[in-house]
């Protein structure tokens, strides 16, 4: 009887894993994809196009925003932007063309 009730406990936590996956994770990492991608082309731009510095590019950015990583890097000219464990996307600036996503 007991072994039944710990299957049935296993069989319901794995469900509610991959109902959670399903239903939390999937989104979210689409959503952070596309807003990670928006504020690495975002602050490329301003850094390497328009010649600001970093606290006023950020401070352009939706407060939204405010939850996304960013690291900048000189040589080669990028900007990585990044949630821990949901995604990442990193921007390029290559001279003459402007800064594009990778």
């Amino acid at each position: 009887m007991m072994r039944r009730i710990g299957i049935a406990a296993s069989v319901l936590l794995l469900v509610a894993a991959i109902a959670g996956w399903w239903f939390f994770y999937r989104p979210t990492r689409f959503a952070v994809d596309i807003g990670s991608g928006m504020l690495a082309k975002q602050i490329c731009s301003c850094l390497f196009v328009a010649g600001r510095d970093f606290e006023a590019c950020r401070a352009d950015q939706f407060a939204s925003m405010d939850r996304i990583q960013v690291e900048v890097q000189r040589e080669p000219p990028r900007v990585r932007a990044f949630v821990p464990l949901f995604g990442e996307r990193s921007a390029v600036h290559r001279e003459g063309l402007g800064c594009t996503l990778e």
